[in-house]
């Protein structure tokens, strides 16, 4: 059952007020119901009590918004002319759009109590740019509403969503997030899993206690236009769990479709004609802009119609005291993850997978990074058979419950395998192929009932071939949905 459907039956033990709102059409239902409800820990409560809009006022942003607005028109019939395909794609490539009210109330906030507005882009190698659509959507958002915008971009080359829903945490501060871009249909596509993975992350940003405003950006990789099929991940994953979860989508492969399908995508690409280019980027920029103008016209919409204070309190309560839906994929869901990664962007180099004992394996930076990329492709590389590497963790106990241990392989055509155990427990041991047709992020269970407490984990290489060992990380067994 989606968040729609199963807010509904809510509604009616609410305020009479709060019906009164609805039944007279001053609060949009649609919005209003697919947007609470998605804090799986107790958030921090805001209260609105109208002076908000008092400050509003004093400081005349509300024209300021206005003006805004209009900018925002005047730079899309700017971008018209550069896209002589925009015209009429914006409505196809945000057919997704869904609900904008978290958005809404980070910029709200943003402008009434002059705090930053901290953006977090989760994505692979087509973030990990420095012309990337997260710096250009923070340039303009910083701009056009004059307020401090900050960007993490923690993209990094070859990851796909399962390793970031297990390592988000390890590469930037996921409490204090306020719009996540999650970017991964096509290293997820190119890696053929399925939407399970990406369940994971939305489960995972939509679980934090400062409940952001999560956006899928769906972009194609220049091996799949070269091919035509001018699609990715998103026919199986973003739409339908955008629909469920009420998380905006866009989809890049309906706006360029009619020019992959023609042959007609060099324009779109970079000289490796892998990636895409700025000129891609900006248009993927223009679709970010359109969310904001939503939200910043339904900011003033419900402000003008004065029931932007009652709406945001009724929020905040609901994202209180209610769950999120039992999965639409996966039948068990990663509960409180934890990381320790070596991979790592050029912001944050350090690594934190630091082993206690080394024999045989060295760090490795890995190769193809260049000057306009921001990731840092580091992973520990065994170097002959029998090279063994030993960490230490620590996992805190939490309720009664155990907890899922997995690696994270950096793989390749020519890697090998380990074997994993746990404190010396050699007769309990793991298998886990590093070999991978693509070099992307292979995440696989060594063990899925670990107890809290101090542990050592030891890998140990099986043949000469390399085994590339980017991270660990844990999380505790949640197999019910309550």
């Amino acid at each position: 059952m989606g968040l729609n459907k199963q807010l509904v039956k809510t509604l009616f033990s609410v305020t009479i007020g709060i019906g009164m709102l609805i039944a007279f059409g001053t609060v949009n239902v649609s919005q209003f119901i697919t947007t609470t409800g998605v804090a799986e820990f107790k958030p921090v409560l805001r209260r609105y009590d109208g002076s908000d809009i008092t400050v509003l006022n004093s400081r005349h942003l509300l024209d300021s918004l206005d003006k805004s607005m209009k900018r925002i028109d005047v730079m899309r019939a700017e971008w018209i002319k550069e896209f002589d395909m925009y015209k009429g794609k914006a409505n196809r490539a945000l057919k997704h759009m869904t609900s904008t009210l978290p958005l809404e109330r980070v910029v709200f906030n943003a402008l009434t109590r002059n705090v930053t507005i901290h953006i977090g882009v989760a994505g692979g190698s087509i973030s990990a740019c420095r012309y990337g659509y997260g710096y250009l959507i923070r340039d303009f958002m910083q701009d056009i509403l004059s307020v401090p915008v900050t960007v993490n971009n923690a993209a990094i080359g070859a990851t796909d969503s399962r390793y970031y829903a297990n390592c988000m945490g390890a590469h930037m501060n996921i409490d204090n997030l306020d719009l996540v871009l999650w970017e991964f249909a096509a290293n997820d596509f190119i890696k053929s899993i399925g939407p399970w993975a990406q369940e994971e992350f939305t489960r995972m940003i939509l679980s934090l206690a400062n409940q952001p405003q999560l956006v899928f950006v769906n972009f194609l990789h220049g091996a799949q236009m070269k091919r035509r099929p001018c699609i990715n991940n998103e026919r199986i994953a973003s739409v339908p769990i955008s629909e469920y979860y009420d998380v905006p989508s866009i989809s890049m492969p309906d706006a360029l479709c009619p020019f992959v399908k023609k042959g007609d995508y060099v324009q779109f690409l970079n000289e490796d004609m892998a990636h895409p280019n700025p000129k891609n980027h900006r248009l993927m920029t223009t679709f970010l802009v359109e969310i904001l103008h939503t939200a910043l016209s339904n900011i003033l919409d419900k402000v003008e119609s004065g029931v932007w204070t009652h709406t945001m309190n009724v929020y905040e309560q609901f994202g209180d005291n209610f769950k999120l839906p039992k999965p639409l994929f996966n039948e068990t869901q990663l509960f409180l993850p934890k990381c320790w990664s070596a991979l790592a962007t050029k912001r944050s180099p350090n690594m934190t997978l630091i082993p206690i004992e080394a024999n045989g394996w060295e760090a490795e930076v890995g190769t193809g990074i260049n000057p306009s990329r921001t990731d840092l492709k580091l992973f520990w590389e065994s170097k002959r058979e029998n090279a063994s590497i030993t960490f230490r963790l620590y996992i805190a106990p939490y309720l009664d419950l155990n907890c899922t241990v997995s690696i994270v392989a950096s793989s390749a055509g020519h890697c090998g395998k380990v074997r994993a155990y746990f404190d010396d427990d050699e007769e309990h041991s793991a298998i886990v192929d590093g070999r991978y047709s693509y070099k992307i992020t292979k995440t696989e269970r060594i063990s899925i009932n670990v107890k809290p407490g101090n542990h050592t984990i030891t890998l140990v290489a099986l043949s000469e071939n390399p085994f590339r060992l980017a991270a660990i990380a844990t999380s505790y067994n949640l197999n019910r949905f309550v």
